[in-house]
């Protein structure tokens, strides 16, 4: 009798995680698990990839608590929330006050954190008993499925770094506790979280992101059209445009190494936050640099692109695992990478691509080495070549299910 597996998620939008849930499912044997996908909305740019094996259902109305940011936040508890019971506002009273009265951010997102916890509360159970619960899309989709599904085993998998943002350790472990599993996709990231909550050290594991490589490689066949005729080097970078990427740090250093002469320009993959890009088009403009920073939007196939690009760039504050760099890898694309916890792993301590600080002069150096050194550059390529013709597996991932 097949088992059951509900999975967790909020979106499919083009982005990091649900590019690792698209990899995951294609590596999950159907003739032994009938699986659910739960999504807070049933959107996004990568639904229509979803193996047509997996069952997609929806949250509800109350769904869109999960897709609650600053931005947001008014609009969605006035109409999902309070709508129909005003009253609720006394019980979001004590967090609200915590929110205003917080000295710093830190202390605000934890308040912030406990009144989405609150709000939550009231949403229905999710219907239905599983023999396996699979929180794939963070913190509060774990939350959900220990507070709201019935399930015979939960798993959470952390694509995040534990550590950054800071987080309520008193209310995580509460939560981790309840799992059966957490799981982290690097052993950083591992190490970082047992750090902080030692109690839960026995049911914490490390299974990195699986690749598709046949099919990335497959994929990477069609024709690569950065929309202009630029002959100079490309740089290309993949990822939600918000300030954790950090393409503020980087915007500085491409405007300094143009300003030396170098004939770059940097394509960023990806939608963002408004108000950040915003601001990222306000440094382009200020830098004299508009015509060497082009955002290409969201691409449900950047491969093309990134095989095309000279080098991948990323220059983010904090990651878990970025899984577009493990596919700049898989392309053997020289790679530059910010100093993120798990970067030393990712990049084999600096022998599959070039490791940086967290600064604009960080990423400036980094670029400009790989740059100045073609012997550089050739010899990551090499290694990745070497590393690709490794057996790919994803029996370890599976394993997680017994």
């Amino acid at each position: 009798m097949k088992k059951k597996i509900l999975v967790i998620g909020i979106t499919m939008a083009a982005a990091g995680s649900e590019k690792s849930f698209l990899s995951f499912a294609g590596a999950i044997d159907y003739e032994k698990y009938d699986v659910d996908l739960l999504l807070a909305r049933k959107a996004g740019d990568f639904l229509s990839l979803v193996p047509k094996e997996i069952r997609i259902l929806e949250m509800g109305k109350m769904g869109e608590l999960f897709l609650i940011d600053r931005r947001n936040a008014k609009r969605i508890i006035g109409k999902r929330y309070l709508a129909k019971n005003p009253f609720r506002i006394f019980g979001l009273a004590p967090y609200l006050f915590q929110m205003k009265k917080a000295d710093g951010q830190k202390a605000r997102s934890f308040a912030a954190n406990r009144m989405w916890l609150s709000m939550m509360e009231k949403m229905p159970d999710c219907p239905g008993e599983y023999d396996i619960a699979l929180a794939y899309w963070g913190d509060r989709t774990m939350f959900y499925m220990i507070d709201k599904v019935h399930a015979k085993r939960k798993i959470a998998w952390l694509h995040f770094d534990y550590s950054h943002p800071p987080r309520e350790d008193a209310l995580y472990l509460d939560y981790f506790k309840q799992c059966d599993k957490v799981v982290t996709v690097s052993e950083a990231i591992e190490k970082s979280l047992k750090s902080a909550l030692p109690e839960i050290a026995d049911r914490v594991v490390t299974l990195e992101n699986i690749i598709n490589r046949r099919e990335i490689l497959a994929k990477a066949c069609e024709e690569a059209d950065f929309g202009d005729d630029f002959h100079g080097i490309r740089l290309l970078s993949v990822g939600r445009i918000c300030p954790q990427k950090g393409y503020d740090l980087a915007v500085p250093a491409i405007a300094r190494l143009i300003g030396e002469g170098y004939p770059v320009r940097l394509y960023i993959i990806g939608e963002g936050q408004r108000e950040y890009v915003q601001r990222l088009g306000e440094q382009i403009r200020e830098a004299r640099i508009s015509d060497a920073v082009r955002f290409l939007g969201v691409r449900q196939n950047p491969y093309p692109l990134m095989r095309a690009a000279d080098i991948y760039l990323q220059p983010s504050r904090h990651e878990g695992r970025p899984i577009a760099v493990e596919e700049a890898k898989a392309l053997c694309k020289p790679i530059f990478v910010t100093a993120y916890a798990s970067a030393a792993e990712q990049m084999e301590n600096g022998r599959l691509g070039l490791i940086g600080e967290i600064s604009e002069e960080g990423i400036y150096g980094g670029l400009k080495r790989l740059l100045d050194e073609k012997e550089l550059r050739d010899s990551f390529i090499k290694k990745l070549e070497e590393l690709a013709k490794k057996e790919e597996k994803a029996s370890a991932v599976m394993d997680i299910f017994e």
